[in-house]
């Protein structure tokens, strides 16, 4: 009985091009779920300083709800991060594999992979996790900052 698995380069270059094309399938999903998240965070966030402004609510009341709401917003943030922590574990995997390609390219001498759209690709993913990072840490220099102010407030209360 024959190997049904692949032997010949240009069906495993085929195999792992299909991968890679899987990887960025997901890659993008991800991305996708943990930009919902990071609008949830945001419309939770938003919520919470509209009822901090509203002054027709007792004041027990709201702090039930700013509670709920920044234990609300903390989860989609923890799920945010999760997201790009898995995102970027994908984006590696597909830079493994993507390097491997163009190793085993150069190695045959033979070009088909476009080393420069290949180096720009990675470029791009650099730039996008350097804007991840720094949305990030924006993200926890408002949450720190809203602690500030929130628990000031509620200590003078």
């Amino acid at each position: 009985m024959a190997c049904s698995l692949s032997h010949t380069d240009d069906e495993v270059e085929a195999l792992a091009q299909k991968l890679i094309d899987e990887d960025m399938v997901r890659h993008k999903a991800i991305l996708d779920l943990a930009l919902q998240f990071d609008n949830a965070c945001t419309a939770k966030d938003d919520l919470r300083k509209a009822y901090k402004k509203c002054n027709d609510i007792p004041q027990e009341s709201s702090a039930l709800i700013d509670a709920f709401l920044k234990k609300e917003s903390d989860k989609d943030y923890d799920l945010n991060l999760s997201m790009y922590e898995n995102e970027a574990k994908i984006e590696k995997q597909m830079n493994a594999k993507l390097a491997w390609l163009v190793e085993k390219y150069n190695y045959r001498s033979q070009t088909y992979i476009d080393e420069e759209a290949l180096k720009e690709t990675l470029e791009e993913q650099a730039r996008d996790e350097k804007e991840r990072e720094e949305k990030i840490r924006q993200k926890q220099a408002e949450d720190e900052e809203f602690m500030l102010e929130f628990g000031r407030k509620f200590d003078s209360d």
